[in-house]
């Protein structure tokens, strides 16, 4: 895969976000965790991380060309 990678906060995590991906610069060589960390987003409420459509931990260390979804814990009753 090539290019550059992106990603995506969705739900409630988008009030969290202190910096934009133009702050961030390029994210390749990061883990997730240190994705969250950088994007100001509370570590616990990230419930789900999804690379290229697939589930992975936050231990997963992004490539050129991943697409990274970080998604919320979804309440409900």
């Amino acid at each position: 895969m090539s290019g550059v990678a992106t990603f995506e906060v969705v739900g409630m995590l988008r009030d969290y976000v202190k910096h934009g991906p133009d702050q961030i610069g390029p994210v390749e060589g990061f883990t997730v965790t240190e994705l969250i960390r950088k994007l100001g987003l509370p570590e616990d409420l990230v419930a789900f991380v999804m690379v290229n459509g697939q589930q992975e931990p936050k231990t997963y260390r992004i490539r050129p060309g991943d697409m990274v979804k970080l998604l919320p814990f979804v309440g409900g009753g």
